[in-house]
């Protein structure tokens, strides 16, 4: 069986480049990623199907290559220090993705109000609050 962490992660990326960028959708279209596929991947997304979400985010690629544009669905590493003194009680909220195989996506947030959405699937994403000592 295909380990999903990577092609999650893919639609991780996806996802929040959807969410940022509200033209993307429709240059991955013009580009050749049919409506249909949208469908599809949305559905591949919801039963957690590691092969055809793989094969659907390598035809999302294909189309952003054709659109010149790059990474639509690689995950980019940033690294940032930690604070020098960290506090002793932290409380980390934001929405996750809401699917039984999330992708790891995470918009972070102070405001449960402030609904987000899956930029593939419609779907709300989850809120969560994560406490540390």
């Amino acid at each position: 069986m295909q380990d999903a962490t990577p092609v999650l992660r893919r639609c991780g990326q996806l996802c929040a480049s959807l969410d940022s960028d509200t033209e993307l959708r429709d240059e991955l279209e013009r580009a050749g990623f049919s409506g249909r596929g949208w469908d599809e991947l949305a559905d591949a997304i919801r039963t957690g199907s590691p092969h055809a979400m793989s094969a659907l985010l390598d035809q999302v690629e294909q189309a952003a290559a054709a659109a010149g544009i790059d990474g639509v669905t690689y995950p980019t590493r940033e690294y940032r220090s930690l604070p020098n003194d960290p506090p002793e009680y932290r409380t980390i909220s934001g929405w996750r993705c809401p699917h039984q195989n999330r992708c790891g996506r995470v918009q972070p947030s102070d405001d449960p109000a402030d609904v987000h959405r899956c930029a593939i699937t419609g779907d709300t994403l989850t809120w969560i609050s994560v406490d540390s000592r």
